[in-house]
């Protein structure tokens, strides 16, 4: 088990991720911990396999996944989980969206 710490987001620069997309992230134990920010209608256009948890602070987000399978859709003060390997990305709503994410360790 890892000591207390506090994981100082404030004191860590915003960077692009994707048009449209940027994020503030630090490791916490070797696992990525980030804030990120879509602007309003912003789709990712990459497909993403790696899982996540996380909680919406503000806004929406719609999940949808390569698979088919029904789109995910998460609102502010609602959390989520996307499991390895389910091919998903995430479209803000039409006020973008602020999400709290952690991804999966290893």
């Amino acid at each position: 088990m890892s000591e207390p710490q506090v994981v100082p987001f404030a004191a860590t620069a915003s960077e692009p991720e994707a048009p449209g997309i940027v994020s503030r992230a630090v490791q916490v134990n070797g696992v990525r911990w980030a804030v990120v920010q879509y602007e309003p209608g912003v789709l990712r256009e990459e497909w993403c396999d790696e899982g996540h948890s996380g909680y919406v602070l503000e806004g929406a987000v719609i999940y949808e996944f390569q698979d088919g399978r029904p789109a995910l859709a998460v609102s502010g003060g609602e959390g989520f989980t996307l499991p390895d390997g389910s091919g998903h990305r995430g479209r803000a709503g039409a006020d973008g969206v602020r999400l709290f994410l952690i991804d999966r360790a290893g």
